[in-house]
């Protein structure tokens, strides 16, 4: 009977333990997709990176072909 009872505390704390890893992945989870959703979309992104591309041409174009 004592037995039964040292296992029980046993799996007690095993599975408080598992409950406080399964917040801490939560937590993980959440601050990946904040992360996620905080980025710009590809639309932008090919924006972004062509008028870049333009801005660094034509910074050339001016101060190699004066």
């Amino acid at each position: 009977m004592k037995e039964d009872c040292v296992l029980g505390a046993t799996n007690k704390n095993e599975i408080f333990n598992l409950e406080k890893r399964v917040g801490a992945v939560e937590q993980a989870i959440i601050d990946i997709r904040d992360k996620l959703l905080g980025r710009p979309s590809w639309a932008v992104m090919v924006i972004i990176t062509m008028l870049s591309s333009i801005c660094v041409g034509l910074i050339v174009k001016v101060l190699f072909t004066s």
